[in-house]
């Protein structure tokens, strides 16, 4: 492929992955052919592309696709970097089915009533109901990403985050646990983490 169609093609992407100033989307969405399902634009995202955002001020965390970044209507995916002893407390979802991929790290997962390890490679499937937690084990970051089959926790994780570059203010109780209960999220309250 000649260099210049090369660039064409990676400043096209970077345009559809959310990349680059709004003049750039507006030019490299230019001459882009195809019918227009309604189901999404297609992208190709890099490690640190997608909506960055902060989760609770700390952690690092993208929201990749959904209904706002790139159109999905079926699906919500994104991906989480925690530092080493860092936890995503016990709780379950009780519309949305849930695929967790560890890209690196490892993690202890409290799935079920079961304690079990996932290392970089693993796959968790989590259907609805299913309660889920994670604990950062060893000294290096964890990496997941997960991916819900229905968007709807994606407002959840934006109520509970700040883009980066901006100040998180923490909501109070009342309103995450409002928060919560609209994404259809229990926490498990008999103390498990």
């Amino acid at each position: 492929m000649p260099r210049s169609l090369r660039v064409s093609a990676l400043i096209l992407l970077a345009g559809l992955a959310g990349c680059g100033s709004p003049e750039s989307h507006a030019q490299s969405r230019k001459g882009v052919a195809g019918p227009n399902t309604g189901f999404g634009r297609p992208a190709v995202l890099a490690r640190n592309e997608g909506e960055a955002r902060l989760l609770q001020g700390r952690k690092p965390m993208w929201i990749k696709v959904d209904p706002q970044t790139l159109g999905s209507r079926t699906l919500t995916v994104g991906m989480e970097d925690m530092p080493p002893g860092d936890s995503i407390g016990v709780h379950k979802h009780l519309q949305e089915d849930e695929v967790v991929f560890v890209h690196r790290g490892e993690v202890e997962v409290t799935l079920g009533d079961s304690l079990l390890r996932a290392t970089a490679g693993a796959t968790v499937f989590i259907p609805r109901g299913t309660w889920i937690g994670f604990r950062v084990k060893g000294t290096d970051t964890a990496t997941i990403v997960f991916a819900f089959n229905v968007p709807g926790f994606e407002k959840c994780l934006r109520f509970l985050s700040a883009p980066v570059g901006t100040a998180f203010v923490a909501p109070p109780a009342q309103a995450v646990a409002a928060a919560r209960r609209e994404c259809h999220q229990v926490r498990r309250a008999d103390g498990t983490r």
